[in-house]
């Protein structure tokens, strides 16, 4: 007769292995090590909801609480602190395992983070042309409405739009420290329309013609017009009216369809520009002290794809 020992002992020959689910298991593994349900949910390829979903399925399976919050990221409890370490070495052996008999198939992946607008108007016109050059790797772009609702270190790359002395007071905080980062083109905005409001009785000929036309905003960028307007010594002037939408590429989309003027960057707008759907009424006035800037994070600093992605913003 078996000992009660053997018949617990997970090696005993014949014994049913007790475990949870592995989706639980990689769950909390990977918040465990990495101590932030964001940066589990990026490295596993989920919503940080589901990484918190599957930790706390895992300590009702378990009846133990493994995890507790400790500000924005997570702290491990004793029973968590224990169980880690295995875990690990589990999941280790087995992806070691796995890429020992698994055909070369799988292909290397770049996770870039940018605002909507500049993906709309100026990233995924080019992008092609990156993937051409590097046709074995996947880029994952994510956006982001804020300008700081993002963490760097979450991404390979990250892009934003940044004053002089922004950036540099930024990597000063810790979720930035390690951040490399390179400037690659300036943000200047200037009056954008359908050309058919350079024409007739209201047509567009001077600043000072802006108020007999609707205004287009973005909630992304509240402030442009008002910069604008001052710096061409118009800011007194009342529009006709003003229309605000969610994002920068929202309102230039807008102007296509004749609703008003919007503030558009003429580097994004090359294709919109040169095909008639747009106009400048004043290309000679711009405005924006600003550049857009490639952020690149720790763990991508020796990674080949994300370097020569970020060589590639600076020539595209």
């Amino acid at each position: 007769m078996k000992s009660a020992h053997a018949k617990n002992s997970p090696a005993a020959p014949g014994a049913a292995r007790r475990l949870p689910p592995l989706n639980m298991l990689r769950a909390f593994e990977a918040a465990g090590r990495l101590l932030s349900v964001t940066q589990a949910a990026h490295e596993l390829s989920v919503t940080q909801s589901a990484v918190s979903h599957q930790i706390k399925a895992l300590e009702e399976w378990l009846g133990v609480a493994l995890v507790q919050r400790e500000g924005r990221g997570l702290a491990l409890t004793p029973p968590g602190a224990a169980y880690l370490p295995g875990l690990t070495s589990a999941l280790d052996l087995m992806a070691r395992s796995t890429a020992g008999i698994e055909r070369p198939t799988r292909r290397n992946t770049l996770a870039v983070n940018a605002t909507s607008t500049f993906a709309t108007q100026w990233l995924i016109p080019r992008l092609a042309a990156f993937c051409a050059q590097m046709p074995g790797l996947d880029v994952q772009l994510v956006t982001t409405v804020g300008h700081l609702d993002f963490e760097p270190a979450d991404y390979d790359v990250s892009i934003r739009c940044f004053a002089d002395g922004e950036l540099a007071a930024l990597q000063q905080r810790t979720p930035w420290r390690g951040i490399s980062a390179g400037a690659f083109l300036p943000d200047v905005l200037t009056p954008v329309c359908s050309p058919a409001l350079l024409e007739g009785a209201k047509a567009i000929q001077a600043p000072q013609d802006l108020a007999r036309h609707t205004l287009l905003h973005s909630r992304s960028t509240p402030l442009v017009w008002q910069q604008w307007l001052q710096e061409a010594g118009t800011q007194d002037i009342q529009p006709a009216g003003d229309l605000v939408f969610d994002h920068a590429h929202l309102s230039v989309q807008a102007a296509i369809q004749g609703l008003g003027v919007a503030l558009g960057n003429p580097r994004f707008l090359g294709e919109a520009l040169a095909g008639g759907l747009l106009a400048m009424p004043f290309p000679q006035l711009l405005s924006g002290d600003k550049k857009y800037y490639w952020m690149l994070s720790p763990r991508a600093a020796q990674d080949a794809a994300s370097v020569a992605f970020c060589g590639w913003l600076a020539v595209a």
